[in-house]
């Protein structure tokens, strides 16, 4: 779909479209029998099941129709291409949101704080700690 043709010189591929290449990619001579063949449109956009039968070299009104068409199928295709690349990148980070979703690292890792249960616990602590320290003076009248 691509030209990919590497330049040395500058140590870079041509990008551009294989049929849009005019430098890498040379068009096929043009036979003496050879019709245009171009689709006929009626109202610009409208197309009708006729085609040109004007000989292909004398045809001036559809000079390279073949090419224009097949660069808009492949500049079709390249959309088509970048769009499932999106929504493949999508579902992989939608199937890593998933799998991170129910994971017990992230419940580890999250920080929710019960402040009632934490105070209840703070004040257990500080009643065994001044009963430790009772106890302790009691044992150590020094």
């Amino acid at each position: 779909m691509f030209c990919d043709f590497y330049n040395p010189a500058t140590k870079t591929y041509c990008k551009r479209l294989k049929v849009l290449c005019p430098e890498h990619c040379k068009e096929p001579k043009i036979g003496d029998d050879e019709v245009c063949g171009c689709p006929v449109t009626v109202n610009l956009f409208s197309t009708t099941e006729d085609f040109c039968r004007a000989p292909k070299k004398v045809c001036m009104k559809h000079y390279s129709w073949e090419k224009l068409r097949r660069a808009e199928i492949d500049m079709e295709r390249v959309r088509q291409w970048m769009k499932l690349d999106d929504l493949l990148e999508k579902e992989y980070h939608l199937r890593q949101s998933m799998t991170n979703r129910a994971g017990v690292l992230a419940l580890m890792l999250h920080s929710t704080y019960n402040h009632e249960l934490m105070e209840k616990v703070q004040s257990l602590q500080q009643k065994q700690q001044t009963t430790l320290n009772v106890s302790n003076s009691s044992e150590n009248p020094d």
